[in-house]
C-alpha cells in the first residue's frame, strides 16, 4: 500500500516557512503514530505496519532538523553552520546528504547573485535555504500487504485516514490530501451508488414507455382489459429479475462488485424489454380469433423464438467475449453483463411467455374478429398505404444509389473518426468531476510527475559487490537510465551502492548531535577537506561492512531496498535489491510510455543482471499499449461470432453476408463517431464498442431473418394461414410490418431508460449513453433504411437461397418451420 500526502499552504505561500515546516511534521507525526483504527477488536497504528518502510520520511525528519537548527542559530544572531546546506535540489545533514526533490515541488530557487545570509530583511526561511517558494510538500505512508488480514488493516487505516482529512482535520495552515488505491476505489464506489435515484428514473421512464404502447395495442386491437396491466409488468420485471440475479450470483462467486458494474443495470433494463416487444406485437395480433392458449403461444414462439434468439446469444456473446480482455475492471463489467444477458432470454421465454398466456385468459371470449368500418379501419388503411409507399420508396433504384453513396460518405467519416482515435486513459476523466480526488489528482500530473517522476530498477539475480565485472555492469545500467533525456540525473536517483562505496572508504558521518554540541567551533571542523568523490567503476568493495552499515543510523533506511541472507561463510550476501531512478517533465501519457518502453529495452540488454523495471502506472501503461490490439481482435472475433450466430439461424447466405456488413458498419459509426465527440479509446470505451457490436445485432437480424423468409402468417376468416411473399415489395412489407414498430420501440425504450444518466456528471455512464444514442440511431437507420433498402435490390435469386434445402429431404424440409415454408 503507498497512501501519498499532499500539503499545500492555504494562504498559496511557502511551505518552508517555520510554521509551515511545522505543522506538517506535526500532521505526519500525528498519522504515523497518534492516529488510531479499530479493526476486529484491535486497535490499529500506522507505525505498528509500516515495517519495512518506516524510514521512507526520514529526509524530511533530517531536513526538518538541520532547519530547526539553522532557524535557532540565525535567530539567535549567530552565522549558519558549516554542518548543515538546506540548498535544493541536494541538502546536507551533520554530513549526510539527502534529496529533497522528492519531498518538495514546486519550488523556486532564489536569485544566485543575492546574498541571502547577509540580507536580514528576507524572511528567516529564505537566509537558511536557497530556495524563494515551496508550494507542495509531499510524504507517502507505505505498509507490505503480507496476507489478508494485513491487506484489510491497511485498506481500513488509508479510508479512515481519508475520511479524518476531509471531515475531521481544520488546520489553517496548510490543506491536507490524501491520495491512495482504496481511496480512489471508494471514491468510484461513492459516485456510482449516485445511480441509484438515476436508475429509479430510468424505470420509471421504461415502465411508462412500455404500459403505453401496451395499451395502445390492446384499444387498436379491440383487446384492452385487466390482463394488460400484468403484461407490461411482466415486461420490465424480466431485467429487473435477471439484474437482481446476477449480482446475487456475482457475490456468491466471491467476485467483488466494482464501480464500473453499476452501468450494468441500465444496459440490461434498455436491451432487456427489446424481445418482449416482438413477442407482445405478435401475441396481440392474433386476438381474438379463437385460438386457444396453447396454440397462440406456439406461433407466437415459431414466429419470435429464432430472431430474439440471435439477438440474445449474440448480445451474450459480445459480453463474453469482452470478459476475456486484459483489463480487470472491464472483464468484470463485461461478465457481469453476459451472464445478465443470459437470464434476461431464459426470463423472457421461460417467465415472460408465462405471463403472455394467463393474461390472455383475461381476454374477452368474443371470438367475433373487430369490425371492418370505424377508427381501428381507418387507421389501419392509413398506416397500410403508408407501409406500402415507404416501401416502394426505399425499394427504388435511384433510392437505393442515394442511400448508398449517402453509406459511403458516413463509412468515410467512420474510418477518419477510428483512425483519428487516441489511445488514452485519463484519469481525470474517470474520475467524477466533483470528486475531492480531482485537485490532487491535478497536483500529481502537472506538477508532482512534471518534476519527479520515479522507475523502480530491480536486480533480481545475486549480487557480488567483489566481481568487478558485475558491479561495472551494474554502473553501466545505472548510466544507460540517467543519461535518458527525461532523466533528472545521479543527483536525484536512489542507489544504496553508492551510500555503501562512500561508508566503506570514509565510514560514518558525524554524529548529528555532536555536530550541534560543537557548533560554536565550526573552525574546528570546516577546515576539513572534504571527501573526495570514488569512481564507481575502480571502488574496491567487500561485504564485511555491509552489516555495520544497514545498522547505522545514517544508512538503515536502506534495508528495504535489498534482501540479504547469510552465506556458508556468515557473511551477509545480497539476493536481489533494488533502485529507482528520477525523471522530470512526464505529464503527459505519451512520454510514460515512450520511456517505459525505452526502459524496458535497457534491462533487456542486462540479462546476466536479472534487471525488471516497476512504475506505478505500469499496469495502465501496459493496458494502452495494448488497448488498440486487443480491442481490434476482440472487436473482429465478436464480429466473426455474430456472423456464425446468424448463419446458424439464417439459412439466407446472402442475408448472412449483408447483416455481417451492416453490423460492421454500425460497429464503424459508433467507434468512429465517438472519436468526433472527442472520446479516447480506454477500456470503458472498449466495453462501450463490444456493447454496440452486440447492440447492432438487434436492429439486423429480425430484418435479414424476416426478409429471407418465403411465406407470411394472414388472418383469413379469423384464422391464420401461411400465403407465399413473392418480390422484393411483398418481402419489404412484410418485413417492415413484422419488425418495424417493435424495432422503433426497442430503440425508444432503450433510450428512455438511459437517458437519464446524462445528467450524471461521470465519465462512464456518459460514455455509455454517447454508446447506446449512436448505436441506436445508426441500428435503427441500417435496420429500417439502409438493409432493406439494400436487400430490395438484390435479385431473387439470392435472397430466396436456402442452405438447408441443398441438406434436408422433401419430407424434412416441410417440418423445418425455420426454413420458411
Amino acid at each position: 500500500m503507498i497512501t501519498m500526502m499532499l500539503l499545500k499552504a492555504r494562504d498559496k505561500g511557502s511551505m518552508h516557512r517555520p510554521e509551515y515546516l511545522d505543522e506538517s511534521q506535526r500532521v505526519i507525526d500525528f498519522l504515523y503514530n497518534n492516529f488510531t483504527v479499530e479493526h476486529k477488536g484491535v486497535t490499529l497504528r500506522f507505525s505498528e505496519m509500516c515495517a519495512p518502510y518506516c524510514n521512507m520520511n526520514k529526509v524530511l525528519q533530517l531536513f526538518k532538523m538541520g532547519y530547526d537548527n539553522e532557524l535557532k542559530r540565525v535567530t539567535n544572531g549567530q552565522s549558519p553552520s558549516t554542518t548543515n546546506n538546506l540548498s535544493y535540489p541536494v541538502a546536507s545533514i551533520g554530513g549526510i546528504s539527502i534529496n529533497l526533490d522528492r519531498s518538495f515541488f514546486g519550488v523556486r530557487l532564489q536569485n544566485k547573485s543575492l546574498n541571502a545570509t547577509k540580507d536580514k530583511g528576507l524572511p528567516i526561511e529564505k537566509r537558511i535555504t536557497n530556495m524563494e517558494h515551496v508550494e507542495l510538500v509531499l510524504t507517502l505512508f507505505r505498509g507490505d500487504r503480507e496476507n489478508q488480514l494485513r491487506d484489510e488493516q491497511l485498506s481500513k487505516w488509508e479510508l479512515a485516514a481519508y475520511e479524518w482529512s476531509i471531515k475531521t482535520y481544520k488546520g489553517n495552515l496548510v490543506e491536507l490530501q490524501l491520495v491512495g488505491t482504496e481511496i480512489l476505489d471508494s471514491e468510484m464506489m461513492k459516485d456510482g451508488k449516485r445511480m441509484t435515484p438515476f436508475f429509479a428514473a430510468g424505470f420509471g421512464f421504461m415502465i411508462t414507455f412500455v404500459s403505453v404502447c401496451v395499451f395502445l395495442s390492446a384499444i387498436y386491437y379491440d383487446a384492452l382489459d385487466r390482463g394488460k396491466i400484468l403484461v407490461g409488468i411482466g415486461a420490465v420485471t424480466c431485467p429487473i429479475l435477471a439484474i437482481v440475479s446476477t449480482y446475487g450470483l456475482i457475490s456468491m462467486l466471491g467476485l467483488r462488485i466494482n464501480s464500473f458494474m453499476l452501468v450494468m443495470p441500465f444496459l440490461v433494463m434498455g436491451i432487456g424489454v427489446d424481445s418482449c416487444f416482438l413477442m407482445i406485437h405478435s401475441w396481440q395480433r392474433m386476438s381474438r380469433n379463437g385460438y386457444s392458449v396453447v396454440e397462440r403461444m406456439g406461433m407466437v414462439y415459431e414466429e419470435v423464438c429464432p430472431s430474439i434468439t440471435i439477438t440474445s446469444l449474440t448480445d451474450f456473446l459480445s459480453f463474453a467475449i469482452g470478459a476475456l480482455a486484459p483489463t480487470p475492471e472491464t472483464r468484470l463489467f463485461c461478465l457481469a453483463t453476459s451472464i445478465a444477458m443470459a437470464f434476461t432470454f431464459i426470463l423472457q421465454l421461460v417467465f415472460f411467455g408465462p405471463i403472455l398466456a394467463l393474461a390472455t385468459r383475461f381476454e374477452h371470449n368474443d371470438t367475433k374478429p373487430r369490425q371492418a368500418i370505424g377508427w381501428r379501419d381507418k387507421v389501419d388503411r392509413v398506416w397500410q398505404k403508408i407501409l406500402r409507399i415507404y416501401c416502394r420508396l426505399i425499394g427504388h433504384r435511384i433510392f437505393t444509389i442515394c442511400i448508398v453513396s449517402a453509406t459511403c460518405v458516413y463509412w468515410y467519416f467512420g474510418i477518419i473518426g477510428l483512425m483519428n482515435m487516441k489511445t488514452r486513459l485519463d484519469v481525470a476523466k474517470i474520475l467524477p468531476k466533483n470528486s475531492p480526488l480531482q485537485q490532487p489528482n491535478y497536483i500529481l500530473t502537472h506538477i508532482v510527475w512534471s518534476e519527479y517522476h520515479p522507475v523502480t530498477v530491480l536486480i533480481n539475480n545475486p549480487f557480488d559487490v567483489t566481481n568487478r565485472t558485475q558491479t561495472n555492469r551494474f554502473w553501466e545500467l545505472v548510466d544507460e537510465f540517467q543519461s535518458m533525456p527525461n532523466a533528472k540525473g545521479p543527483e536525484s536517483s536512489l542507489i544504496w551502492l553508492k551510500d555503501y562505496i562512500h561508508f566503506s572508504y570514509y565510514g560514518e558521518p558525524y554524529d548529528n548531535a555532536l555536530k550541534s554540541v560543537l557548533s560554536d567551533w565550526d573552525f574546528l571542523l570546516g577546515d576539513n577537506e572534504p571527501n573526495k568523490p570514488i569512481d564507481p567503476f575502480k571502488a574496491n568493495l567487500t561485504t564485511t561492512k555491509l552489516g555495520q552499515f544497514l545498522r547505522s543510523p545514517f544508512y538503515e533506511h536502506w534495508g528495504p531496498f535489498m534482501k540479504v541472507s547469510n552465506s556458508s561463510e556468515g557473511r551477509l550476501k545480497i539476493d536481489r535489491f533494488w533502485m529507482t531512478i528520477a525523471y522530470q517533465n512526464t505529464s503527459s501519457w505519451e512520454t510514460r510510455i515512450g520511456l517505459m518502453e525505452q526502459w524496458r529495452s535497457i534491462v533487456a540488454r542486462y540479462k546476466d543482471l536479472n534487471a525488471t523495471v516497476w512504475e506505478p502506472n505500469g499496469m495502465f501503461i501496459d493496458q494502452m499499449l495494448s488497448l488498440r490490439s486487443t480491442a481490434v481482435q476482440t472487436g473482429i472475433l465478436t464480429l466473426l461470432c455474430m456472423i456464425v450466430v446468424c448463419s446458424i439461424f439464417i439459412p439466407n447466405p446472402c442475408s448472412v453476408i449483408t447483416a455481417s456488413i451492416a453490423i460492421a458498419s454500425i460497429s464503424l459509426g459508433v467507434m468512429g463517431f465517438l472519436s468526433w465527440w472527442h472520446f479516447d479509446l480506454d477500456p470503458v470505451v472498449m466495453a462501450a464498442v463490444l456493447m454496440s457490436i452486440g447492440l447492432s445485432v438487434d436492429f439486423i437480424a429480425h430484418v435479414s431473418y424476416h426478409y429471407q423468409l418465403t411465406n407470411k402468417k394472414v388472418i383469413v376468416d379469423g384464422r391464420v394461414v401461411k400465403v407465399p411473399v413473392k418480390g422484393p415489395q411483398e418481402k419489404l412489407e412484410h418485413t417492415m410490418a413484422s419488425v418495424g414498430w417493435p424495432m422503433i420501440q426497442a430503440g425508444v425504450s432503450t433510450i428512455c431508460c438511459i437517458l437519464p444518466l446524462l445528467f450524471l456528471a461521470s465519465y462512464s455512464p456518459s460514455v455509455f449513453v454517447a454508446a447506446i444514442f449512436l448505436v441506436v440511431s445508426w441500428g435503427m437507420l441500417h435496420g429500417l433504411v439502409i438493409l432493406p433498402s439494400f436487400l430490395g435490390s438484390l435479385p431473387d435469386c439470392l435472397t430466396d437461397a436456402n442452405c438447408y434445402r441443398l441438406f434436408l429431404s422433401t419430407s424434412s424440409e416441410k417440418s423445418c418451420r425455420y426454413a420458411g415454408r
